[in-house]
Order: structure tokens, then C-alpha cells, then sequence
């Protein structure tokens, strides 16, 4: 009796999940792409201007909102561990809420994940995954009070994961003020928040860069940014989505993981459909216009769509524009699913996003004269 009752809270928890995914989406559906007028002229683009346009206008801002998101989140944590028994409750639930705005900024920030990103190593550092708990508890042990000392503590225990499953999954340890595991959390945190604030730096240096000095810097940066837009919106098809539920069915198979429920990123703080929704965010404005007037150059964002079709090649804009629509429309219906049975929206989703990297990779790129190469976001 208490597996069926457990089963319909987690069925009734994914229905909210996906109402709020769905509902992001279609908050995001206001400012979705449209097709440029066949009356309005579009500007002859170079790589210069096309990686211009994408560090001052996206990367830039979007570096400095998931700085002050992070710098917030470590404050919230600071705030909790030294919480009074009568405040933890409220104090803790204000981390929780801080954690997943966080989140959300690094996922649609790292959506794209190139420059500092990749030189970084950004996403290994501060959001490994799968979380390995014995090893949370093993750093814990081992109280890190500072920098110098979480360096020595492995990236499997760092980074959000980490600090989710202690906010969700271990939230009485954070109740006690100063507790080690309070004080380790706090830790994670302060990584993330420098993390965010190297990373903002960086993106703001290449902000102020003059790319129309370079051509030959920015034709190679251009050429990054469409390999590591294919890895991304392959990591979210796969990683994301398509591999946890691959790997449900084969527990399911084997007898093992309950009943065979997928466990998708963001989980375990129910984030799952939000982060999904920031991801693709990120994935589809680097793709394709989100104002119908197109830019001058260096002058704003030059979505892929845009540059395309200032080369003259609006046929095969306009398959781009198509295929990232079919995918925003069947996104909602993906959010997420929670078991194997109820994978169809899922699927039909992750099929759309095949469709869009296939069409990239078969087309767009040689258009662009980009040769795609293996990426570290490409699923395995």
C-alpha cells in the first residue's frame, strides 16, 4: 500500500513538473522566432560581426546573471548555516529557491558552452554529474574551511548536484546552525559564486574585444559556436532526456531501479522541466531570430538564421526557422515524463531535436563553411 501511495505522489509530482515546464515554454513562446518580412532587407553578416553580436549581446549578459545569481545563492547559504532553530525552516527554504534560480541561469548560460566555458572547464567544476553521496559525506568529513581546501576534495562531490541532493535530499543535516554539513555546503556555494564571477570577467573581456581586427580569430571562434551548438543540443536530447530513459528500461529489464523510473537531471529538487526549458532557451536564440527587424552588424545578436540568410540563403533559413519551431512545439509535452510508459511526448520531443542537429550538421554548417568535429557535449 505505501509503494502505491509513494507511486501517486511521484505521478502527481510530475504532473505539476510539467504544467510549469509547459507553461515556461509558452511564457517563452511570447518572444519566439519569427520569420523576417520578405520586404525587409538583411545586412551581409562575417564571422567578425556574427561573434560580436554573440559575446556582447548574449554571452555577456547572461554571464553576468548567473554571477549575481550565484553571489546570492552563497549569501542565502551563509544565511542559513547560521540560522537560529527558529528560522532554519524559512532559511532553508529560501536556499532551496536560490539554488534553482541559480541553476537555471547556469543552464542556460552553458547551453552553448564555448570560450572560458571550455577552457574552464566550467561544467565538470561546478556541475558534474551523476552525485556520488559517498563521497559528499566523505568530503563533509573531512571539513574544507576554504578554497585552498576544496581543491583537494574531488568534483564528483562538488558543484549543484552536490549541493541539491544536500538541500533536498539531506535538508535536516542543514538545519542545525554551523553543522558540517552546513558548512561544507557553504562551501559548494562560494565555489559556484566564483565560478560564476571568473566566468563573467571572461565573457565581458571578449565582449569588449574588436573582433573586426581578427577576421581569422573569429572565423575560428565562429566555427566553435556552431560545433558546440550541435554538441549542446545533442547533450540535451541524450544526456538529458533520452539516456536516463534508455537507462530505466534497461533496470527495468534487469529487475533492478524500482519501477523503472527514469532519473533525469534535476530531480531530485524537481527542476527537471525548468532546466530542460533554460537549455534549449539557450540553444534556439543562438539559432534563430527573435525580432523580426535583423540587427547592423555588430550591433546586436545574429542568430544562425540571420547570418544565413544575409548570405542570400533564406530557403535554407527558413528549414532552420521550421525545424526549431517543431521542436518548441513539442518540447511541452516532454516535461518530464516519469516513467518509461509515459515516454511518447518524450520521444517525439527528442526526435524533433535529432531532426534540427541532423539538419545542421547535413546543412547549415557546409552553408557556414564549418566542418562539425566530436564535441565534449556529444552523447555516448
Amino acid at each position: 500500500m505505501n509503494e502505491f501511495f509513494s507511486a501517486v505522489r511521484s505521478r502527481l509530482a510530475t504532473g505539476v513538473n510539467a504544467v510549469i515546464g509547459a507553461l515556461v515554454l509558452l511564457t517563452i513562446g511570447h518572444a519566439s522566432a519569427q520569420p523576417v518580412p520578405a520586404n525587409v532587407a538583411v545586412p551581409f553578416y562575417t564571422p567578425p560581426a556574427f561573434m560580436q553580436g554573440v559575446h556582447r549581446h548574449w554571452y555577456a549578459p547572461r554571464a553576468a546573471e548567473f554571477a549575481t545569481q550565484a553571489d546570492t545563492l552563497a549569501s542565502a547559504m551563509a544565511q542559513l548555516c547560521s540560522a537560529d532553530a527558529t528560522a532554519a525552516a524559512q532559511a532553508l527554504q529560501r536556499s532551496r529557491a536560490q539554488w534553482q534560480a541559480s541553476a537555471i541561469a547556469w543552464d542556460r548560460l552553458a547551453a552553448v558552452a564555448i570560450g572560458p566555458l571550455l577552457q574552464r572547464r566550467s561544467q565538470r567544476q561546478i556541475d558534474f554529474a551523476p552525485t556520488r553521496p559517498e563521497l559528499i559525506a566523505r568530503a563533509i568529513r573531512s571539513a574544507p574551511a576554504n578554497a585552498l581546501a576544496m581543491e583537494r576534495i574531488g568534483t564528483p562531490a562538488k558543484g549543484f548536484p552536490a549541493l541539491e541532493w544536500l538541500l533536498w535530499s539531506k535538508p535536516l543535516a542543514l538545519h542545525s546552525p554551523h553543522s558540517p554539513a552546513c558548512r561544507y555546503a557553504q562551501q559548494l556555494a562560494l565555489e559556484i559564486s566564483d565560478e560564476a564571477k571568473a566566468l563573467a570577467q571572461a565573457f565581458d573581456e571578449l565582449a569588449a574585444r574588436d573582433w573586426l581586427a581578427d577576421e581569422e580569430a573569429a572565423a575560428s571562434a565562429m566555427s566553435e559556436m556552431v560545433n558546440q551548438w550541435v554538441g549542446g543540443l545533442e547533450r540535451l536530447r541524450w544526456a538529458q532526456m533520452e539516456k536516463p530513459l534508455h537507462n530505466a528500461r534497461q533496470a527495468g529489464q534487469g529487475g533492478h531501479n524500482g519501477h523503472g523510473a527514469p532519473v533525469f537531471p534535476r530531480s531530485t529538487s524537481g527542476t527537471t522541466a525548468r532546466s530542460w526549458t533554460a537549455q534549449w532557451d539557450g540553444i534556439r536564440s543562438l539559432a534563430v531570430a527573435l525580432e523580426q527587424q535583423p540587427p547592423e552588424p555588430g550591433k546586436g545578436l545574429v542568430a544562425l538564421e540571420t547570418y544565413l540568410r544575409g548570405r542570400g540563403l533564406n530557403p535554407l533559413a527558413g528549414k532552420l526557422l521550421a525545424a526549431v519551431q517543431q521542436v518548441q512545439q513539442a518540447l511541452p509535452a516532454a516535461m518530464p515524463s516519469a516513467t518509461p510508459a509515459d515516454s511518447a511526448g518524450l520521444l517525439i520531443a527528442t526526435k524533433s531535436l535529432g531532426k534540427l542537429k541532423r539538419l545542421v550538421e547535413a546543412e547549415v554548417a557546409p552553408a557556414l563553411e564549418v566542418n562539425i568535429g566530436f564535441s565534449d557535449a556529444d552523447g555516448d
